[in-house]
């Protein structure tokens, strides 16, 4: 049984971190018919964003009073619903597009993204916005940075609006792409709510996939093993199976091993740390009962 380590030091540029490249010492290894290979370990930090440019799901607009449409776009990171409605509490604010309470100081939002737990559904809140309930006497309307143009609160009942892309920013919201509420006329709060469940965290599991293997009864066929990410965000976690789960490699001569990290569908991600160890296990024994099998 050969033991193979790959760390930090043996990540492919541009991978995000989640392709591995071993060179095999002294030009290359030939594999054997009955060769296999199996994952031993891995030890990597939970760092994988769940909202990402990557995976389309980072941007979202607003339309303010005014008709005008602004785009919120997140950097990549890990957020909850609730970081999510800081970040667009902050683009208004950077917008100028809130009122100051006289009294307090406070800002009023009128936007605002909500996780309703008793009902598993993402709650969008619109408030309405009148010159009658929002006197100059109470309220003071910021001047916008240039080239937002200024405005005023209006005399007729007017609330902005969440403007959702037809992107996978949907599947974070449960909420198909549309314009919520449809109209911005409105003299109520309205609530618009998922009408399937979010997926706030796109990621549910990695594939490691191996160059060596070829499994018939994989998709992908290159698949070795299946994992979910463990802990908290930015928190170390180990996989070690408690038996390997030893795979067929294809007869040849390699010059080296190449390992990849997928999500559940097989689709890139990104690993923000690249302190990552991966143990490797490849035999070319036969276990007894195959050897019963072949005579």
């Amino acid at each position: 049984m050969r033991t193979l380590i790959l760390s930090q030091k043996n990540v492919v540029a541009g991978s995000n971190n989640t392709v591995f490249e071993y060179a095999f010492p002294g030009g290359g290894i030939g594999l054997k018919p009955h060769s296999k290979i199996a994952l031993a370990s891995i030890t990597m930090y939970n760092s994988t964003p769940n909202i990402s440019a990557l995976n389309n799901n980072n941007t979202f607009q607003y339309r303010w009073i005014t008709g005008v449409d602004y785009t919120v776009t997140m950097p990549d990171g890990f957020y909850e619903i609730s970081d999510m409605n800081n970040f667009l509490h902050q683009t208004m604010l950077n917008n100028g597009h809130y009122l100051t309470e006289i009294s307090t100081n406070n800002a009023v939002w009128f936007l605002t993204m909500s996780v309703n737990t008793s009902t598993y559904k993402i709650d969008l809140l619109s408030f309405p916005m009148i010159n009658t309930v929002y006197t100059p006497a109470l309220y003071t309307t910021p001047v916008p940075p240039s080239p937002i143009p200024p405005w005023s609160v209006p005399a007729t009942s007017t609330n902005p609006q969440f403007v959702i892309p037809n992107t996978l920013f949907t599947n974070v919201l449960g909420i198909a792409a549309g314009t919520y509420p449809a109209a911005q006329n409105n003299t109520l709060i309205t609530t618009s709510s998922s009408t399937f469940a979010p997926q706030v965290n796109p990621l549910s599991s990695y594939l490691v996939k191996c160059n060596l293997v070829n499994n018939p009864y994989g998709i992908p066929n290159s698949l070795i093993y299946s994992f979910p990410p463990s802990g908290t965000f930015g928190q170390q976690f180990v996989v070690a199976p408690n038996e390997y789960s030893f795979i067929d490699t294809q007869d040849g001569y390699y010059n080296s091993m190449r390992i990849e990290i997928t999500d559940q569908n097989d689709r890139p991600v990104v690993i923000l740390d690249s302190n990552i160890n991966i143990l490797i296990v490849i035999t070319d024994r036969i276990k007894e009962d195959e050897k019963e099998r072949m005579y």
